[in-house]
């Protein structure tokens, strides 16, 4: 190896920093945000995730061959998956992520924001949780919905834009495809 001028002349017999297609290496190859227990955790995420993808392109091929190949690649994710997990574990305490700690009047506060029948479980009662049933207006003394109070000028502007961006659902405009197309049916 190193026999390439390129190598040679250009990286001085080093390795080039660049990956197989040639493409320079960046920073922007790095995903972290430099807390090595949230690193980790998006890293045990994402392994989760493509595990799962493995598993649903098994499922959508009946090539023993493929699926064989699509398994063992699964199998390294949750290699990764548990590689990633005992790094993170051994790293104590490892919750919450980052060195300050958040407000003891709301670490285990459940505000019950949901409409309708409310489900109970571990994520919201017993151990330490306060469970609030019906939480205080919006600290602007709002609704806590998605709404917003205009004044006149405002909701004049507002309404302007609804009516200028309004779609007519019984347009038939023609479309880019159909302009590209000869005798109704043919691309140019």
């Amino acid at each position: 190896g190193n026999d390439s001028h390129i190598t040679s002349l250009l990286y001085g017999g080093g390795a080039a920093l660049v990956n197989s297609g040639g493409i320079p290496w960046t920073a922007a190859y790095i995903d972290t945000i430099g807390e090595p227990t949230a690193d980790l955790r998006s890293n045990i995420a994402a392994e989760a995730r493509a595990k799962i993808v493995y598993e649903r392109l098994i499922n959508v091929t009946d090539d023993p061959g493929i699926k064989d190949a699509l398994g063992f690649l699964m199998s390294r994710e949750i290699a990764h998956q548990m590689s990633f997990e005992k790094a993170l574990h051994s790293i104590q305490p490892n919750f919450p992520q980052g060195k300050l700690p958040g407000d003891p009047e709301f670490n285990r506060t459940y505000f019950n924001m949901s409409q309708g029948e409310d489900v109970r479980g571990s994520w919201n009662e017993g151990q330490d949780w306060v469970y609030v049933e019906q939480p205080e207006p919006a600290v602007d003394g709002g609704d806590g919905m998605a709404t917003v109070q205009l004044d006149a000028e405002s909701a004049a502007t507002a309404e302007a834009m609804k009516i200028r961006t309004m779609s007519n659902p019984e347009a038939q405009p023609m479309t880019g495809a159909e302009l590209g197309k000869v005798n109704g049916d043919q691309p140019l």
